[in-house]
């Protein structure tokens, strides 16, 4: 298979794997991509990859921890700095050894050389992996800096360490006094590199800025090409790649910036680039990690050499083992700095920091170096040391899925911003004062109660977004229920030809707006179910009433076919609120109440002639002339609640900066309508005399 079909099916499997974590978002997305790698390793396309483990770290590991590095909360981190150094140094070590000697004493076959390599292999704690596993975990700061701390160094050590286990195997001959030179000097010459990158790179902007050349474009190039520059770099100098990568990234952030139109413009563009290529990378270094595990499971699975039951019994007690000396060495450190008695006060800390170290891809790539060949004799237990590294590595993933959130505070709930929803029901007031005071046509009208149904709705996101996701997941599957009801009563009226195909357009694109809101979030799989796969049923079990509403596409929508949708809406409305009543003994009374108060208040919009005007008046420019008037009056709101201290000026910018990016979408719209709406019905009666001459 060749690389464009490869690069292809992977981009499909990312999307998949973001697709498949909104659909089932009680399930970890690296876990899903996993499964997706082990699928895809299974084909032919995990035979056509050929797992280089050297440009797997410059191309995907490198990048992802230059932009941890940038990131990261250094300050915050360097409080820590000791016990992140004895961890990615001296726990590095002390899980080489202990891994080692006691692999070695159950299958001496084994080399020791080659089972310290494995040790060495299995020392680093993945940032990648840690990151995936605690973002939704409410895991005290102190914890996360430690372990984003010890992902972002303990690359090098074990990589290290891991190369002078296979020199060893080679020669027969190992020094510690030597290893441990070597990766202080690869250390510190990786951080040299990584200061002389950042001077260079500096340098040259100030020669682009100098002759008045500056440019977007070419400044996210020169950032993107930094972690593969101080990798190579640091590899010619034999110095640690990923050192010189996670310095280069750290020193990146830092230094002084200007306040102009450019450099907003530059950061902008470079966060919402790095949030696309760090999620790919990310998405692919645990789909690369399941093609592994596909491909290093079934030759020594199906080997007669081994037996099974004790294989599955080596991997549990090797990370077993693991685990209880990343505890033993934390145990350590706390007991030495603070003493008997905090120590078991910190009993919880301790196990988030045992059960945070996961190993991930890191540990296989590093595995992978070793030879097939020693001495130019055939290496036969090197697939037996992938084996046991692969199902190790994956074992540990799932222990920390379901240890953290046991261990942690629960789930991340995220911070509500009162002040956020006071600044924006105080924008609704003031529209609705220009509502009652201003002289305004039915069209004008409409494009007000439009923007304040914009306003509200961003209440709702606000309230929706501050939910833990467990509620979040409850809100969906309320919100995917009502859709579902609304449309089922929408189709049934279709059949009775109580409205035309016209109407039948514009209450469906009233429903897919909201649908839309839906999707756009969380969904879970009964949402899913409720929305996407009973809409495909509909059209398989009616196709000839969808084949009639496309074939329609054109018919206009008059006040008199407005009248009828509105009774439709009553109707369906009332359904919406028994079905709500009878779901009070199945979800939280609060949602319930909640989608109760939306619902009565969009009959009162009905009944007031105004819900389904002000959804077609959004496709119309006096719609978007309201909404810039309703960002200028958010604007002065923000500017009074800052000036009287009840916001932070860090709070008051951010504000704006939301504010800006709306009102630059908005003014991006197009203003075609795609649906003809006749508000009076003398459009179509000079139709018909015209038809007549």
């Amino acid at each position: 298979m060749g690389l464009i079909e490869i690069i292809i099916i992977l981009a499909i499997a990312i999307t998949l794997s973001n697709v498949l974590a909104k659909v089932f978002p009680s399930f970890p997305i690296f876990m899903i991509q996993i499964i997706l790698g082990i699928i895809l390793g299974l084909t032919e396309v995990g035979s056509s990859i050929n797992f280089e483990p050297e440009v797997f770290l410059v191309m995907i590991i490198a990048p992802l921890l230059f932009r941890e590095g940038e990131t990261a909360d250094i300050p915050s981190i360097l409080k820590h700095f000791g016990l992140i150094l004895l961890l990615a140094f001296g726990g590095v070590i002390f899980t080489l050894f202990g891994l080692g000697f006691v692999l070695h004493s159950i299958l001496p076959a084994i080399p020791l050389a080659a089972c310290l390599a494995f040790g060495a292999s299995l020392g680093p704690t993945d940032a990648v992996a840690v990151s995936s596993l605690a973002k939704r975990l409410n895991i005290p700061e102190s914890v996360m800096h430690v372990l984003e701390g010890e992902g972002l160094i303990n690359d090098a050590t074990g990589v290290t360490a891991f190369q002078f286990a296979v020199a060893a195997l080679l020669t027969g001959q190992f020094s510690a006094a030597d290893a441990s030179i070597s990766l202080l000097e690869s250390s510190v010459v990786g951080v040299l590199v990584g200061l002389v990158i950042i001077w260079v790179k500096n340098e040259v902007i100030k020669i682009i800025e100098r002759i008045s050349a500056q440019d977007v474009s070419a400044y996210l190039l020169i950032e993107l090409i930094l972690p593969f520059v101080a990798y190579f770099i640091a590899e010619l100098f034999h110095a640690s790649g990923i050192i010189a990568a996670v310095v280069t990234g750290v020193l990146q952030a830092t230094g002084f910036r200007r306040v102009n139109l450019f450099e907003a413009q530059l950061s902008n563009v470079t966060e919402s680039s790095w949030s696309t290529i760090s999620f790919m990378l990310n998405a692919l270094v645990f789909i690369f990690l399941g093609i592994e595990l596909s491909q290093v499971f079934s030759p020594v699975w199906n080997s007669r050499n081994y037996s099974n039951v004790h294989l599955l019994g080596i991997v549990l007690l090797l990370t077993a083992l693991l685990f209880v000396l990343r505890f033993l060495f934390v145990s350590g450190y706390y007991i030495v700095t603070q003493g008997w008695k905090k120590n078991h006060e910190q009993l919880r800390d301790r196990l988030l920091l045992t059960f945070g170290g996961v190993k991930g891809t890191v540990s296989i790539a590093t595995i992978f170096i070793l030879p097939t060949t020693i001495n130019g004799l055939e290496f036969p237990e090197r697939s037996l040391l992938l084996f046991i590294t692969a199902c190790v590595t994956f074992l540990t993933l799932i222990i920390g899925m379901i240890l953290l959130p046991i261990l942690s505070e629960g789930e991340v709930v995220p911070p509500t911003d009162p002040k956020r929803m006071l600044i924006l029901r105080e924008v609704i007031s003031e529209l609705y004062e220009d509502l009652d005071n201003k002289k305004l046509n039915e069209k004008e009208r409409f494009a007000l109660l439009a923007v304040i149904a914009n306003y509200q709705g961003r209440i709702q996101t606000l309230f929706n977004n501050s939910m833990p996701e467990s509620a979040q997941q409850e809100f969906q599957e309320i919100q995917a229920l009502i859709i579902s009801v609304e449309r089922d009563g929408l189709d049934e009226s279709f059949r009775r030809h109580q409205i035309n195909s016209g109407a039948y357009r514009l209450y469906s694109r009233f429903i897919s707006n909201v649908s839309e809101s839906v999707t756009k979030q969380m969904l879970s799989l009964l949402s899913f179910w409720l929305i996407f796969v009973r809409r495909i049923i509909r059209i398989v079990m009616h196709p000839k009433m969808f084949w009639e509403r496309r074939q329609k596409r054109k018919e206009t929508v008059d006040n008199e076919d407005i009248s009828t949708l509105r009774k439709i809406f009553i109707r369906n409305s009332e359904a919406i609120l028994d079905s709500l009543e009878n779901l009070r003994d199945v979800y939280d009374e609060d949602l319930i109440d909640f989608f109760v108060d939306e619902r009565k208040n969009l009959m009162n919009q009905v009944s007031g002639h105004g819900l389904f005007g002000t959804y077609l008046i959004q496709q119309d420019p006096l719609y978007a002339k309201e909404l810039i008037r309703g960002f200028y009056l958010e604007r002065k709101i923000i500017d009074k609640y800052e000036v009287s201290e009840d916001i932070t000026n860090f709070s008051a910018n951010n504000y704006r900066d939301q504010v800006n990016q709306l009102e630059s979408y908005a003014m991006q719209q197009r203003s075609e309508p795609s649906i003809s709406f006749v508000i009076s019905r003398q459009r179509q009666k000079k139709k018909a005399k015209e038809k007549k001459y």
